[in-house]
């Protein structure tokens, strides 16, 4: 059984019909606590459907900045480097990001979609001024949980993917304090950074012994599970190689609803 501190969060629903029916049926079985939905997904009206067979589902907003369709501007950013370096050099309009997340809400929200958290797409929303924006659309919309990444650090995935991990780490601690002193709450400890697109027994493993040893803190592991299929894996073979599937099977096996 997943202990109560412990919130399992299946990422990217809406991107693709296949991950939709694996996400979908983990939450069926009690694999997972909740699901985060692409409002500008090619598959979120699928989503929206199969998201109808469920009794009052968790489902969060994931935000949507980059790679994928726009719903209020001309186009998004090409890719997650790119819009942190224009973020940096102040060549992003704060004034784009929050017409483009607001809209992202309402499509949500015009879909029937109860929204009780917000994470984002590459953890975008980490980012201290578009961290301003989210907090004041999450007060807005009497959503009282947002994500921060803090994970424990090893080498895992390499030297890069560390120090990634240390930066997002330190973007969340400054976070943190913003959504506590607007009265919102965020998890304590992040797990699936390190392992995204490849998660192992030994993550989930460790989201489950943190959770069992610090009882009164929050631990959120963050997943990309969901059915593969020929058409998934050529459509983002950019992204490198994502194991759905595995992570899928992975859940299935070793999260269940006791």
């Amino acid at each position: 059984m997943i202990p109560n501190n412990l919130f399992i969060v299946a990422d990217d629903l809406g991107l693709h019909p296949s991950l939709n029916d694996g996400i979908v049926f983990l939450l069926k079985n009690g694999n997972i606590s909740g699901v985060s939905l692409m409002p500008n997904g090619e598959a979120f009206q699928d989503a929206i459907e199969k998201l109808k067979t469920l009794e009052n589902p968790l489902i969060g907003v994931h935000f949507v900045l980059v790679e994928e369709k726009a719903t209020a501007l001309e186009r998004l950013w090409k890719n997650h480097k790119t819009f942190f370096l224009k973020y940096i050099f102040g060549l992003v309009k704060l004034t784009d990001v929050e017409k483009e997340l607001r809209v992202q809400m309402e499509v949500c929200k015009r879909a029937g979609v109860k929204i009780s958290f917000i994470n984002s797409h590459q953890h975008l929303h980490l980012l201290p001024k578009i961290m301003d924006i989210v907090v004041n659309l999450a007060k807005e919309n009497n959503i009282d949980y947002i994500r921060t990444v803090s994970e424990p650090f090893t080498m895992k995935g390499g030297l890069f993917r560390g120090l990634e991990s240390l930066f997002l780490s330190f973007l969340s601690a400054k976070a943190r304090r913003k959504i506590k002193k607007a009265g919102l709450k965020t998890n304590d400890i992040f797990i699936g950074f390190l392992g995204a697109s490849n998660l192992q027994k030994q993550d989930i493993d460790l989201a489950n012994s943190l959770a069992e040893k610090y009882p009164e803190k929050n631990v959120e592991l963050g997943c990309h599970p969901g059915f593969e299929n020929p058409n998934l894996i050529e459509k983002y073979k950019q992204w490198g190689r994502y194991n759905w599937q595995n992570e899928l099977e992975l859940l299935k096996r070793t999260q269940n609803n006791g």
